[in-house]
This record gives structure tokens, sequence and C-alpha cells, in this order.
């Protein structure tokens, strides 16, 4: 029997109506609610995942505060050298993460750990936020960025994405921001004329296909590294990847891949809330990116204009807090999985975003100065706000357990906390990797850093709930698109020309069996061609009653399924109503108790009060009654001081008057003794027979003799007191107060120098002596010369054990005598010095002839009478005043 190919038997197949102008959004899992709380069921919060790693050692003689006990708990260990932490005050922190990231884990563990899911919820249509924080040095943006040999978590999440998405990406500029946050679809005409219009400019700079100029080979090189792809995306879709990078500097926003060169200088930009009530940086350029590449020599232009420093814990410190935002636009394509839907309102963007935090710094250890000091400032201070923010959040969960008002967080006080604010009301996931340098340097701030962390892991965020474009389209219509185009080129591979003019049919996927085969009747009785159309229809109908029944069971399982959750939703609602009795009853009892806490806080208050008032008092006692014991312990010391004063003047002028005393007794003495000369005298003149002409001139030297001896008498006495008072140490008094002498030093009269010392003296001579021009001349071998005593110094600063006093005077010739005199130098008991005199020396010269002045003055006396002489005598002896007659 012959067959030929002569019709074709069109299959009917069931297929989904495209109805654009009917869009419904609904959530893209059925167990989440709309973000609406108000009169339903709150929507499910998870915590803040916060994970820690922990930085290895710069060298292995370091101390370290930090030891890894699991996977997720660290404990800090005070050193011994810490603040607050004498005697063992400070006792071990334990802290408790998600995960901790030992110094042997790589940068793939912690990618694997922290990052991937978020990339998965990127996929899915959902925000995610991720910033490292710690202190300078710990290992943040190494932790972020990475090297060329360590890939952090940006270029590690870039690829990963673009690996996934490799065969879904749309041509570039199908999807244009609309510079308000969000993203318009261009026509494949608009697109391709876009493209046109940036080749054009690329060949007009120059740069034409070429390299950037301002890519990196050793940053571009990150991207080397295999990625496996991730599940869970829609095959329906069409995807592009949008960047943006900024930094908050100062407190101001700063767009990193702004046109121009890298040494233009940046303008600030403001915050904006969009539509969606998204926060969005107004102006911010978006770049559509195709590869891993290109994204990474987008990086590195932005990190040439970021604001990097030098400071003591780190060589290149950041000064700003970088962000760098991935955001994946998709939207479904047709019914024939040909081309995106034309409908803006399609279009689903999900955010991911990476934060790398400016360390947080202390000035002391810095030892940051003028800009740096000022950054410094405005880091901690936004790194404040977001605490601040956390703080506020993490009350209003506690106050919203208590149906309490919530607080308004402060996002508006820092830019980077406004930035985010969408993320912390529940439109994202939140994570954080804690960086801690463990050396024993580092203990207050990571004691800070712990706690912060701790504080953050008891934030709950809402959980998102992405709204998802229903157009009611077939699923898996790309993936049938793409199968008929396969089986349309194998048939024109096969030289069916024709398959080309087919139209494109993605009911493909649903067909009952194969195509009907195309046969030709050419006679009535052919039964064989009957017999395999009648099998094949049989096979059908075998199929659909397959599918039907199939149907029935999943109808069937439905309706069980429905009704066992209608009986546990009853169930559940009894127990609601229970619970919700018990719950009011606990209310009301907590209500009671925070009554009467209140009531005993209130009287612990006055208490208080009371005890500070008292204590206070108690103070203000004590410290008058100190100052009243001080004053009397100072008069009682001034009283002693003056008692030592006095005591010190009297006995100063108790020896005063003694040796005033001793030296009127010595000039009694000393007139005595020259009267009983006289007398003598003159009774040897009177009782002689005759009268020598020269005794006259003898009589008037004695008298000379006698006021000579007197006076050089009382000089050695004024010099013996002179250095004898400069040599001892007085107490100085108060100016006006009478002084009261004391008595001599004690001293040794016996103390003699050692010999081996030699001698050494102090000559005490006028400052303009008479010149002798004698042969003999005084010699002494170690002297010091001084001209005049007025400080004990001058004793006793020298190491001198002799002291010489020369005297020039005139004798009664009218030649020049010299007399030394002589004494040993004794220290004294009060730290000075006397003297003691015991020789004297004189040198005089006298001439061979008589002077004719005496032969003259001889001559006059001869022819006084001896009743003149006797009535000289008179006078001299008893004092009396005659009137001498003129010769």
């Amino acid at each position: 029997m012959k067959t030929t190919v002569t019709t074709r038997t069109p299959m009917r197949v069931m297929r989904t109506p495209h109805l654009q102008k009917d869009i419904r959004l609904r959530p893209q899992t059925s167990t989440e609610s709309n973000g609406s709380e108000s009169g339903s069921t709150p929507r499910p919060r998870d915590p803040v995942s916060v994970f820690c790693r922990v930085r290895p050692l710069p060298s292995e003689g370091d101390l370290s505060c930090i030891t890894v006990r699991n996977s997720t708990t660290i404990v800090l260990t005070p050193p011994e050298h810490a603040l607050g932490n004498k005697h063992g005050a400070l006792k071990e922190t334990q802290c408790i993460f998600k995960h901790v990231f030992e110094a042997k884990d790589t940068q793939q563990d912690v990618f694997t750990k922290v990052a991937q899911p978020l990339v998965e919820n990127l996929i899915r249509g959902r925000n995610s936020l991720l910033f490292t924080y710690g202190v300078t040095g710990s290992g943040k943006t190494y932790t972020m960025t990475g090297d060329s040999r360590h890939r952090g978590i940006m270029p590690r999440c870039l690829d990963v994405l673009f690996r996934t998405i490799s065969d879904y990406q749309t041509k570039k500029y199908i999807f244009k921001p609309d510079r308000l946050n969000g993203f318009e679809v261009l026509s494949e005409t608009d697109a391709l004329l876009e493209r046109q219009q940036e080749m054009n400019q690329r060949f007009a700079s120059g740069r034409g296909g070429l390299k950037r100029k301002d890519s990196d080979p050793e940053l571009a090189s990150q991207a080397s590294c295999e990625m496996a792809p991730l599940q869970g995306i829609d095959e329906d879709n069409m995807y592009a990847v949008f960047v943006t990078y900024v930094e908050v500097y100062n407190n101001s926003v700063y767009d990193l891949l702004e046109d121009g060169g890298i040494q233009k200088s940046l303008q600030s930009k403001i915050i904006r809330e969009d539509a969606n009530h998204n926060m969005f940086v107004h102006g911010v350029t978006e770049v559509e990116i195709k590869s891993v590449e290109e994204a990474i020599e987008f990086f590195q232009i932005g990190q040439k204009r970021k604001r990097m420093g030098h400071t003591v814990l780190n060589a290149e410190s950041s000064r700003s807090h970088s962000v760098f935002n991935i955001r994946l636009v998709q939207a479904p394509t047709d019914c024939q999985g040909e081309n995106i839907v034309q409908d803006k309102r399609t279009i689903t963007v999900s955010q991911l975003s990476l934060v790398d935090l400016a360390g947080s710094e202390r000035s002391s250890r810095t030892k940051n100065t003028g800009m740096r000091l000022r950054e410094a400032g405005n880091i901690n201070n936004s790194l404040m706000t977001l605490r601040t923010c956390l703080e506020y959040l993490r009350e209003n969960q506690q106050m919203a357990n208590n149906n309490l008002p919530p607080k308004k967080v402060p996002y508006r006080d820092a830019k980077i906390t406004h930035l985010f604010k969408n993320y912390f009301d529940g439109e994202g996931q939140v994570s954080m990797i804690v960086c801690i340098n463990p050396r024993a340097e580092d203990f207050e701030e990571n004691t800070q850093v712990i706690k912060f962390a701790e504080m953050t892991q008891e934030v709950q965020i809402a959980r998102a709930t992405p709204m998802k474009a229903d157009l009611g389209l077939t699923p898996g219509r790309r993936k049938a698109n793409k199968l008929f185009k396969m089986a349309v080129n194998n048939l024109n591979d096969l030289g069916y020309t024709d398959a080309q003019k087919l139209d494109v049919d993605v009911g493909l996927v649903y067909t009952l069996g194969p195509n009907f085969p195309d046969y030709q009747l050419d006679s009535p009785e052919a039964e064989d061609t009957i017999e395999l159309l009648m099998q094949y229809l049989v096979q059908r109908i075998d199929k659909r009653k397959i599918l039907c029944d199939d149907l029935d069971n999943r109808m069937d399982n439905f309706r069980l399924l429905l009704m066992q959750r209608e009986k546990e939703n009853l169930s559940l609602r009894t127990e609601l109503a229970s619970l919700k009795a018990v719950y009011k009853q606990e209310r009301d009892r907590s209500t009671a108790l925070e009554n009467r806490i209140r009531i005993h806080e209130s009287s612990i208050d006055v208490l208080n009060h009371k005890l500070s008032n008292r204590e206070r008092q108690i103070d203000d006692l004590t410290r008058k009654l100190r100052d009243h014991q001080n004053i009397i312990t100072k008069k009682e010391l001034e009283k002693e001081n003056q008692k030592k004063k006095f005591d010190s003047k009297l006995a100063v002028e108790v020896d005063r008057r003694d040796r005033l005393h001793e030296l009127k007794h010595a000039k009694l003495q000393n007139k005595i003794r020259a009267k009983d000369e006289k007398l003598k005298l003159l009774s040897n003149i009177i009782t002689s027979d005759e009268l020598a002409l020269a005794k006259l001139p003898r009589s008037r030297s004695i008298d000379n003799l006698s006021e000579d001896k007197e006076q050089q008498q009382a000089a050695t006495a004024g010099s013996i007191r002179t250095v004898t008072a400069t040599a001892t140490p007085r107490t100085d008094v108060y100016s006006g107060a009478p002084r009261v002498p004391r008595g001599m030093a004690a001293a040794n009269r016996r103390h003699r120098r050692s010999r081996s010392a030699g001698e050494k003296w102090i000559e005490h001579r006028a400052q303009n002596p008479v010149p002798l021009g004698t042969v003999l001349q005084p010699y002494l071998k170690n002297r010091k010369s001084v001209t005049k005593l007025t400080d004990m110094k001058d004793l006793t600063g020298h190491n001198a054990n002799k002291y010489i006093l020369v005297s020039q005077d005139a004798d009664t010739d009218g030649d020049v005598e010299t007399k030394l005199f002589k004494g040993n130098i004794i220290p004294t008991c009060g730290g000075g010095a006397q003297v003691i005199f015991d020789d004297v020396e004189c040198l005089k010269q006298t001439s061979p002839v008589p002077s004719p002045n005496l032969s003259g003055l001889s001559a006059i006396t001869s022819i006084n009478s001896a009743n003149e002489i006797a009535s000289r005598c008179n006078v001299g002896i008893e004092g009396h005043t005659v009137k001498r007659t003129k010769v």
C-alpha cells in the first residue's frame, strides 16, 4: 500500500488568552501577606542576620583577646593592660552569632554562608542589604572587595549572578532608567538606536571597541573564577543588570560613577522618595552591564574617586561609607515567549546593596588632626546614628508587644540611615558582617563592636513580600519557544525549507501525544491505514483519560486537603479565642503588677532623693570639718614657726650684746693699761735726774702706739666678728620682725685637715692694695683672693682651710706697714665655718738715715721745759684740754 503526504490535520491545543489589559499583582508565595498589618495577621518577622569574621593576627607573637569557641560563639577575654581591668575587674564576654568565620576560613566560605542567599533573593525579586561593620583595620574592605588572589563578596556576587542569567539577558537598552528610581521598556527599534548612539560616542571619543583606560587588569582578573549558577530563576522572564556606586562622605552623598574625569570634583546628591515610597539617590548614574569584567571596570573607576586616607592604624583607610548597588530588572515575555511585554507595570526591580562602612576610630589612637579629625567625627556620628536607629527599632518591637505607640526612628539624622530606611521598615532582608581584629590593643573597640552586634541581632525586620505581575500567561512558554525553534532548525537542516514559514506554537508543551500521522487513503479498503489511525486515536484517548483521572485525583486530594485545612482553621480559631481570653487575663494581671511596680518605683525615687540629700549634707559637713582642721593645723604651724623665729632672734641679740660687752670691756682694759703705762712713764720721768730730749717723742709715740694698738685690736675684733657672722648661716625672718641673735656656732678648735689634701688659702685683701716694692713678699702657692666676705659661700665654697687678712697702714714715720693676720678655717655644726687667728706677720721698710722731720721735732721739743712735759703728760693721763702755745 502506497502512502504519501498530501494533507495535514491540525492539532487543537488549549491556549491561555493574553490578557495585557488585566494585570493582577500577586504575592510570590501564598504564605506571605501583602504587608498590611492593620486588621489582618501581622507579617512574619526575621531577625537581622549577624555574622562574625575574625581577622588573622599580624604576627604570631601578638596577644589575642578573641577566642573562637565554636562555629557560632566567640569569647572576648580582657587583657591585663585593658582600661578598667585592675585586679581582674573585667570578666570574659561571650557572644553568639549566626556564624563565626575563623582566620582559616576562605572568601568562598564567607560568600557561601552570607552572600549567596542574598543573590538568590535578588533573582527572586527580593531586596537585600549587606554591610560590614568594625573598627579601622579589621578587614571590612578585604571581606567586601578582596584582592586579585582572594576575591571578595562583591565580585563573587556579580560572577554568580551573570552565570545564572547568562541565557536570559536582554539586549542592551531594552530597559532604560527613568531617573526616578524606575525603569521603562523600549522597543527593539528604540533600543537599537540607543546602542548605535553609544557606539558613535565611543568612536568619537577615540576609545572605539578598545578596553577602557580606567580599567585595572589586576582587579579585572577577579572575574576569572568558576562559580556554579544558582537555581530558582524564572525562565519566562528576561533580565538586565544595572549598578550604581555612591559614597557617603562627611554626611554628604557623592556619585562615584558621575560623568567626567577622575580629577573632577564631585557634586553632592540628595536622597528622595519615589512613587513606591522607596528611598534613592536622585540623579545617580545607573550603568547597565553585561559581564562581570565590565562591572569590575566601573567599580575600579569609582574606587579611584573614593576618599582614602592614611592613619596610624591603617595605611589605606576608607574615609567614607561606600554603597555598591546591584539592581536586577526583570520582565515577563509575551505569550509566544519571544519579546518582553511592552508594559512598565510588569517590570520587577530587585536590589542588592553592598555597604562597606568606614571604620569607627578613636582620635587618641589614630592621632588624627585637621581634616582627618573632622572625617573621623562624621564617621563616628553616622555610625552612632545607625546604632540609635536600631535601638529605636528594638524598643518599638517591645512597645508593640505592650500595645504602646512606637517611637519615631531618626533615620534622617544621617545620610546612610536615611538611604536604607526601607530595608529597616521591612522592604528587604538585612545582614551584617562584624569584622574583628583580635589584637589585645583593640580590646576596648572590640567590646563596643560586640555590644552593637548583640543589640542588632535583637532587631527583627518584617519579611518583605515582593509583588509579581500575573498576566495569566502559560508557564514554560519561553522554553517551548526555544524547543520549537530548535525543531524548525532541524527541519531546515533536513531540507524542509517551508519550516521557516511556520508560526511559533508553544502548545507543544501540553499535547496529548505526537502529531497526527500524514496518511493518504487510496481506496476504501485501506484497512491498514485506518487501523493505524485508530491505534493513534486510542492512544490519545488513553492519554486523555489518564490526564483526566490525574486531574480528578488532584481535585479530590485538593478537596480533602481543603477540608483538613478548614478543620485545622476551626480548631485554631477556637484555640485562638481561648488564648485571647488567657492573654486578656494575663494582660490585666501584668497591668496591675506594672501599677504596683510604678508605685514602688516612685517611693524608691523619693527615698533615693532623700538619701542623696543626706549624702550631700554629709559631704558638705565633712568638707567644712576638713577646712576647719586645715585652718587649725595652719595656725599651729604658724605659731611654731613664729616661736622658732623669735627664739633665733633672741639668741642672735644675746650673742650680739655679749660681744659688744666684751669689746667694751677690752677697750676699757686697753685704756687702763695705757694710763698705767703713762703713769709709769711719768713716774720714771719725774724720778730721773736728767730728762733725755728723745723721751718726749717716745711719750707721744706711746700715745700713738696705744691708739694704734686699740685700732688694730678693734679692727681685728671686727674682722673676727665679720668672718664669724658671715660663716655662720642665719635664719630668715619676716620683714619688720626684730632679729634675735644666736650664740656662736659650735666648732672643734682642734680640727686639723688631712695633710694629703694640702693647704688652700683665702686671701682677704683690699680692692686696690699699695704696691710693696720689697724683695721679700708674701707667697701663697694655693690661694683664692677675695676683696670682701658677704656670703657664707665666699668662705666655705672654695674648699679652703687657711685664712689670711692683709692689712696696710702707715707707721709713725709715714711708711707703709703691711700686717698679715693668719688663721685656720674650722667648720661649724650649722654648715658654716669659723676663723681662729693664731699668727700675725709684719712687713715694714725703714730708712738707714733718720728723717729730717724727726730731727726738727727733737730740736723743738728740747726747748720745752720739764713743766711743759709734765703738763702734757697730765693732759694725756687725765684727758683735760690745754690751750697750746704757738711756737
